[in-house]
């Protein structure tokens, strides 16, 4: 079988390049062309594995126009995903798009009727779907095992997160803010897990620890505080990769903002904590809180119906179950096993090595859509209507949303 002739937009950023590397080693792919609006990024990345002799373009256009190729992977920063994408299905591709689809609902339903012309051609990387956990969650709740389900809690501690406060997800217009460009992800799970669409949506959000410090710099390299300050960019980056200090200098040479700009004195108008509480149809609620001041990374989830309760973290390679009636006590639940053997969990809990496989599956039209925009953006709906609740402090009626009903008649 040939292997797809794949181009990747956006491979000089941290997923994009994640995504090049995979590609590279993927059999059933082989890159025809890596397009970044910063070649020289896009040239360290081909540089580092392998792919010398692979064509770099700066404009996703000209590489369509000038190299034949069966699909195209869009990794781009959250905001720039819509034009490559609609590019892309205009030239009769399939598109493979990094979450979210974009971060506004008017471009994710230009999108959602673009692949629908096209054939439903595009798949969106919500990667935790494929996660061990979530699948058998979904698989589980699926059986009956907990009877209808009533409740949904979704955890997220993220000790990374903090470096979002020095990098373009700390502003909305970049990013959507983070109820978008990192709830997302979770969102999608509590929609996918509930099997059904929210009505309404209440949230909380506040920045509390990454505020002003007038005793700090504005970078860190300038910081009278740095060498104290657990947050230090020159600390972290001590044992960093020769290709991420690569990529961070070109990025700096070209004009973006300093790698190491100081986390508590930069410009940023999203949160450092928030809870959001969503209600589905059918009466299922769920709860999802997102603390990017934590001191460990992982995320936790609890599913409990009429019958039952499952609970499980991505850092666990076991399941948690509950049997009403049966489990009284916390100490007596059945444990069951997520991986077979001696298998350990990958990244995003598993979930990053399926994604590649599946869309070359979509491309040779071996499975449906995996994930397609119409299911995508109603994750974003649900960020875009978190950020209303916590700014307006209320809650929200997802009617509320511009496009909301269109993207419903999507999902019927």
């Amino acid at each position: 079988m040939d292997a797809i002739r794949l181009i990747i937009v956006g491979c000089g950023g941290g997923r994009g390049a994640w995504f090049t590397q995979q590609a590279a080693q993927h059999p059933g792919y082989r890159l025809v062309a890596l397009v970044d609006a910063l070649p020289a990024a896009a040239k360290v990345v081909a540089q580092e594995y392998g792919l010398q002799d692979v064509p770099i373009f700066a404009d996703t256009q000209q590489a369509l126009e000038a190299v034949p190729c069966d699909a195209v992977l869009v990794a781009t920063p959250d905001g720039q995903h819509t034009e490559p994408v609609l590019q892309a299905l205009a030239a009769g591709k399939y598109v493979y798009a990094e979450k979210p689809l974009a971060i506004t609902l008017e471009d994710c339903l230009t999108i959602v009727r673009a692949d629908r012309a096209a054939g439903g051609h595009t798949m969106v990387g919500f990667n935790l779907r494929y996660a061990p956990l979530y699948r058998r969650l979904r698989r589980m709740i699926g059986e009956g095992i907990v009877g209808r389900v009533l409740t949904i809690q979704a955890d997220e501690f993220y000790y990374g997160g903090r470096t979002y406060f020095r990098r373009w997800n700390r502003l909305r217009r970049f990013s959507g803010g983070l109820w978008i460009t990192k709830a997302c992800h979770d969102f999608d799970m509590l929609y996918w897990l509930a099997g059904a669409l929210p009505l309404h949506l209440s949230a909380d959000a506040y920045l509390t620890h990454y505020v002003p410090k007038p005793e700090a710099g504005e970078r860190c390299s300038a910081c009278p505080i740095e060498p104290e300050c657990p947050d230090s960019h020159l600390r972290a980056m001590k044992d960093a990769s020769p290709l991420r200090l690569q990529l961070q200098a070109i990025r700096e040479a070209a004009g973006w903002p300093p790698a190491d700009l100081c986390l508590y004195n930069s410009e940023k108008d999203t949160f450092d904590h928030g809870m959001a509480q969503v209600a589905f149809e059918g009466e299922a609620l769920g709860t999802y809180t997102c603390n990017v001041v934590a001191p460990f990374t992982d995320r936790r989830i609890r599913v409990g119906g009429t019958a039952g309760t499952l609970e499980g973290s991505l850092s666990s390679p076991e399941l948690l179950y509950w049997r009403r009636h049966e489990a009284d006590d916390y100490s007596r639940a059945i444990r069951i096993p997520l991986l077979e053997g001696g298998a350990r969990l990958g990244g995003h809990g598993g979930a990053d090595a399926f994604l590649l496989d599946d869309f070359a599956a979509l491309v040779r039209q071996e499975i449906p859509q995996p994930i397609s925009p119409a299911e995508a953006s109603v994750a974003v709906a649900m960020g875009l209507a978190a950020t209303r609740a916590s700014d307006e402090q209320r809650t929200v009626k997802m009617d509320e949303l511009h496009g909301w009903r269109e993207l419903c008649s999507y999902l019927q």
